[in-house]
């Protein structure tokens, strides 16, 4: 055997490592990305489905506050209106904060998950 055969034998041992290398890489990467993005997504499913929940409790202590409040003032009308203008006040007050409230919590998340 020639010192040239054994030179290019020995390149093409270590190509083919090269190669299996990258290809392991990509794998991991494919990999990688599928966790990021499943961790995320069962992340947002889970939020929406507590946020549903919330609402649902939220809704029932309003009707409830609203009937107590009836109850007190002796008009359903004006407890109600009270009730709403709770809810008023407080959509305005995140509307001014959204970015401070939900924005960036949100985004913070979501880069904590993908870059992890």
């Amino acid at each position: 055997m020639k010192p040239s055969d054994t030179i290019l034998e020995s390149a093409g041992e270590a190509y083919g490592y090269a190669k299996a290398y990258v290809e392991q890489q990509v794998e991991y990467a494919k990999l990688d990305l599928v966790e990021r993005i499943s961790i995320a997504i069962s992340t947002a499913v889970s939020t929406v489905v507590v946020s549903l929940l919330f609402l649902m409790v939220l809704g029932f202590l309003s009707l409830a506050g609203g009937f107590f409040l009836a109850q007190k003032l002796g008009s359903a009308g004006k407890a109600f209106l009270i009730i709403g203008g709770i809810y008023a006040v407080l959509a305005i007050f995140a509307l001014l904060f959204r970015r401070v409230l939900i924005t960036n919590p949100i985004l913070s998340r979501i880069i904590k998950i993908f870059f992890e």
